[in-house]
């Protein structure tokens, strides 16, 4: 069994804590203070092909930003709150906060819940369709990019257990995707993942 075949087996908990023993914790809060006004330096170690992941992106999205973190208890960007990941691990974290909800969501005080669904946004927005650039081909000028290609590229057959547990599971959002910013940075068309595409649909990914 694979190292992210174990993780698919796992819950949320399991995974993040495990990641914790496999890089360490990260050393300091993501952000400097409550404000939010700026980001914590020297912290992220992409030179090593990683991310930093906020664990409690099960109660709320897109902890990485100011407009989504001021919604936000400041104890969710806590260094002990956060986890470094390569970006198919970070796909598994993604995962697992679908699979298992967190029962306690972010409630603010009118009742409402501020980010009621959690999780599939990181899936379809952002890391699936990096991951499936990555599998096609595309080739990165940043050192730090072609160090997270380097980490995943021997992981296809890993990747593609990942797009078989969410077939499994009915995720209701696009898969068959490619990474908008790529397309705008002019190294990437569409039309180069369609290899990889009729893969994924044979895996029971819809069209």
């Amino acid at each position: 069994m694979t190292e992210i075949e174990q993780m698919l087996s796992w819950d949320y908990q399991q995974c993040w804590k495990h990641l914790h023993k496999k890089y360490g914790l990260v050393p300091k809060n993501y952000f400097t203070n409550e404000s939010y006004t700026s980001k914590t330096q020297k912290i992220g170690r992409g030179n090593e092909g990683l991310y930093i992941h906020h664990i409690d992106e099960d109660k709320g999205i897109m902890l990485s930003t100011k407009e989504f973190a001021q919604l936000s208890p400041f104890k969710w960007q806590k260094s002990e709150r956060l986890v470094y990941c390569n970006l198919l691990e970070h796909l598994v974290l993604h995962i697992k906060i679908v699979e298992y909800p967190n029962p306690k969501p972010q409630i603010m005080p009118d009742g409402s819940l501020v980010n009621p669904v959690v999780g599939v946004g990181g899936i379809y927005n952002f890391i699936v369709p990096e991951l499936n650039d990555i599998y096609s081909g595309v080739q990165y000028k940043q050192p730090w990019k072609q160090k997270v290609c380097e980490v995943i590229l021997p992981l296809k057959s890993d990747y593609f257990k990942c797009i078989s547990r969410l077939v499994e599971i009915n995720f209701p959002y696009p898969l068959l995707t490619f990474s908008i910013f790529n397309y705008q940075a002019g190294i990437w068309t569409p039309k180069n993942n369609q290899e990889l595409w009729s893969e994924m649909i044979q895996l029971g990914v819809k069209e």
